[in-house]
């Protein structure tokens, strides 16, 4: 598994969770490993947002998570 965290959640950051999202069987396939969406970072609540449980405002999380190997700036 690749843990991932989103760096804001606007129109490209919400692109990105909804391409790997979409993708994941076909990420799977190609690269061996699945991706996990652990975190988004963004300032604003999206309290009807399918990935709500992983939004967060606290960069401190995604920092310090030793498990993220990917970090994306959208």
């Amino acid at each position: 598994m690749i843990s991932i965290a989103i760096l804001g959640y606007g129109t490209v950051g919400a692109g990105v969770a909804e391409v790997c999202s979409m993708n994941s069987a076909v990420i799977r396939e190609r690269v061996g490993r699945t991706i996990d969406i652990r975190y988004i970072l963004d300032i604003r609540d999206f309290p009807d947002d399918p990935f709500v449980g992983r939004i967060t405002r606290d960069a401190d999380l995604i920092i310090n998570d030793p498990d993220i190997s990917v970090v994306v700036e959208a």
